[in-house]
């Protein structure tokens, strides 16, 4: 036979190959951060002096973190999170290092371009915030003794109350000086100014920083609201109740079967004429039961939303979240006060139409929740004493089932095994005392 030679194929690896796969287990993952990364969404034109600093929240004085320009000025963060239903997480890749950049000759150990994994996906947008919500914890009073003696004071001890609560604003201020005239322009428009000589001194103006509010409740509301708003503050405040619904079907039917009942014999007639007057009874009981479950049709007419009541609830909606957000809680009753009646300087919009409307649908739902209860009673009786032939079945078979339970009970234990016992292949004890067979 001839001698053939056996080659090795191309893509096979060598011994010298084979030495340098690493067989070892795979490198841990190095453990979680105490502090892990958070994204931020900044504004685009941040000058290189913005800073990230803590400042006293103006409602509730907590520590607050604010994105502070000296060009652009505060931003507060808005906080999206995801729903906890659906698990996320961020990958965050910092950018590569320009070619220019790199130093070629000695090599890093380190990776260029380091990659983190955040188990929490928030994200932090900076929004614009207004600097006079800042301002005002200084101007508010403490108590309703200081807001009767409140006096004139000058800019600068206003700023001295505002760094005692946050001392990251006073080496900002001193750093820019635009941040301090944005300040003292804000603090201005809000406060009423007396001179002093060279100086200017201020106190806070209740109807001012009213219209202030006014003013941003109006822009806030010349753009349409997000269908979740409306959802959530609106259309449930508007929406009118339905007491029930009439019932007329068995009038009807109870006339026509008196009219079939009356063709009759004599005898049958008195027994018919009887059974009219009783079914009559039932039929007026009807017809009361249904004239307190229904509605007046003029009240729902007079009910109905006019066109002018979405917009003020609209606006409602928007001062109480101003309040409720930015505002200080010593001025909230002072506030609301002065909203009900506000004086000849202050351009309000009338709020009585909405107050009124909203009272009468409110009446109208303690209405509908009365009366439908009062119904579901009447129905449950009445469903009780039509089904009297299904409660004697369901009462006899409980007492079927009462004497199976005493029975099951009452047996020993040998009758319970033998129960268990198959005697599909053998007779019954009687079968052995049967007459045998005659023989023929």
């Amino acid at each position: 036979m001839p001698r053939t030679r056996s080659t090795k194929p191309a893509n096979s690896p060598t011994e010298d190959d084979t030495s340098n796969i690493d067989t070892s287990t795979p490198k841990a993952l190095s453990p979680s951060v105490s502090t892990p990364p958070k994204v931020f969404v900044l504004p685009k034109n941040t000058s290189p002096d913005a800073r990230i600093a803590t400042l006293s929240h103006p409602v509730n004085s907590t520590p607050s973190r604010y994105l502070i320009d000296p060009d652009l000025g505060f931003h507060e963060f808005t906080r999206i999170t995801a729903p906890k239903s659906t698990p996320r997480s961020w990958l965050l890749v910092s950018d590569p290092p320009s070619p220019d950049s790199l130093d070629t000759t000695t090599p890093s150990p380190e990776p260029l371009n380091p990659a983190f994994i955040t188990q929490n996906p928030d994200l932090f947008i900076a929004t614009p915030l207004d600097a006079l919500f800042l301002v005002l914890p200084a101007l508010a009073p403490k108590s309703s003794r200081q807001a009767e003696k409140q006096l004139f004071l000058s800019f600068d001890d206003h700023l001295d109350t505002l760094y005692a609560s946050s001392p990251h604003l006073r080496t900002l201020v001193s750093r820019h000086e635009p941040l301090k005239t944005r300040l003292e322009r804000r603090m201005a428009a809000c406060s009423d100014t007396v001179s002093a000589g060279p100086e200017t001194m201020y106190r806070l103006s209740l109807p001012k920083l009213l219209s202030l509010l006014v003013k941003k409740a109006e822009r806030m509301c010349s753009s349409p609201f997000p269908s979740s708003l409306e959802t959530r503050f609106i259309k449930p405040a508007l929406e009118v109740p339905v007491l029930s619904i009439k019932r007329e079907e068995s009038s009807v039917s109870i006339v026509a079967e008196t009219s079939s009942t009356q063709v009759s014999s004599s005898e049958t007639t008195t027994t018919a004429t009887q059974s009219t007057v009783t079914e009559s009874q039932t039929t007026t009981m009807d017809s009361q039961s249904t004239t307190l479950t229904t509605p007046d049709d003029d009240n729902l007419q007079s009910l109905s939303t006019p066109p002018t009541i979405p917009p003020l609830l609209r606006l409602q909606t928007c001062l109480n979240y101003l309040l409720s957000s930015y505002i200080p809680t010593s001025l909230h009753t002072p506030l609301r006060s002065l909203l009900s009646s506000p004086p000849p300087s202050v351009s309000v919009p009338n709020f009585e139409p909405l107050t009124t409307h909203l009272a009468a649908i409110a009446k109208l739902k303690s209405e509908a929740l009365i009366l439908r209860s009062i119904s579901d009673n009447i129905s449950r009786k009445r469903g009780f004493e039509d089904d009297e032939e299904k409660i004697a079945e369901r009462e006899e078979k409980k007492r079927k089932r009462e004497e199976e339970e005493k029975k099951k009970k009452t047996e020993t234990r040998g009758v319970k095994q033998l129960r268990k016992v198959d005697t599909s292949g053998m007779k019954k004890l009687s079968s052995f005392f049967t007459r045998a067979a005659k023989k023929a």
